[in-house]
């Protein structure tokens, strides 16, 4: 059996105009195997009552963002996860 690798980070702001996408920071999708266009499974860190899972798309996050161990999940897929800016998550391959 293929160990699955799990990365934890902070989620932000989402980017404007951005729908149904998780944006990951380069070493972080290399660390997963992950490129542009596959899907992830996001989950919060902790038990929560808000539970809290969702599917997005990967796509890189900003430059400026590069080595901060955060990601930027889009509204919608927010809204979907019930997760809020500031909440830990964990990232992994679908």
């Amino acid at each position: 059996m293929a160990y699955r690798y799990r990365a934890k980070l902070i989620l932000k702001v989402p980017l404007e105009g951005d729908s149904g996408v998780v944006r990951i920071d380069k070493k972080t999708m290399e660390y997963l195997g992950l490129k542009k266009g596959e899907k992830v499974e996001i989950t919060a860190s902790f038990w929560s009552v808000r539970g809290t899972y969702v599917l997005a798309t990967v796509d890189e996050l900003p430059s400026e963002d590069e080595g901060q161990g955060i990601i930027r999940l889009s509204k919608d897929k927010l809204e979907d996860g019930n997760f809020r800016p500031g909440d830990k998550v964990i990232v992994s391959r679908a």
